[in-house]
């Protein structure tokens, strides 16, 4: 979702500049190896394990906790992590994928055990299982945004959100970078640093 979002257009745009060039988009909801995989570039949402790449901050992203306007009347407004023991849960795995969400009371981080009446590993689905008030969901701000927009979802528990997780481009140490993939590089550093990811 992300790829398609931002990158895409970032692609697009890049390739109708510089009509000589061709791109490879590989759009994925899992952590490629860029050597391995024979890539150039990538963008990466997280901590990066992998001391091998070079990483270059494009922002932020929040992880959200959500619900739709019709299950928070029927169940009621969580005020604190820990009221999520009584709530009904979705769960998109690749953000939340065991039976427990993370919060931050203070400067501590803490783990809340959550029913889940879904999990699902498609993020489409598990936000549209929370649009139609099956319950609370866990997500990236940037996923949520077209429903907020709508007033499909809301945010809740927002002074307890975990710690951001890092938005960063990418690419090997070990990899001498074309001109092309340099101008590309640059190019989706600067258009990112001005898109908030809301």
């Amino acid at each position: 979702m992300f790829g398609r979002r931002y990158i895409a257009p970032i692609v697009s745009e890049f390739i109708t500049r510089y009509p000589d060039v061709s791109v490879d988009l590989l759009l994925l909801d899992r952590v490629v190896n860029l050597v391995e995989e024979g890539l150039d570039v990538g963008v990466r949402i997280g901590h990066l394990s992998d001391s091998s790449l070079v990483a270059i901050p494009v922002g932020q992203m929040r992880r959200v906790i959500c619900a739709s306007p019709k299950y928070l009347r029927r169940h009621g407004t969580p005020r604190a992590p820990e009221n999520l023991r009584t709530h009904r849960c979705v769960s998109f795995t690749a953000i939340t994928p065991g039976n427990e969400w993370h919060f931050r009371l203070g400067r501590r981080d803490v783990a809340v055990p959550v029913v889940r009446v879904l999990s699902c590993n498609q993020v489409d689905a598990a936000m549209e299982a929370c649009v139609k008030g099956l319950g609370l969901g866990m997500f990236l701000s940037y996923q949520v945004a077209p429903y907020r927009a709508l007033q499909e979802l809301r945010y809740i528990l927002e002074d307890f959100e975990p710690a951001p997780l890092p938005v960063q481009m990418i690419y090997p140490h070990s990899k001498l970078l074309s001109t092309t993939v340099r101008a590309f590089v640059d190019v989706c550093v600067t258009a990112l640093r001005q898109t908030g990811f809301h």
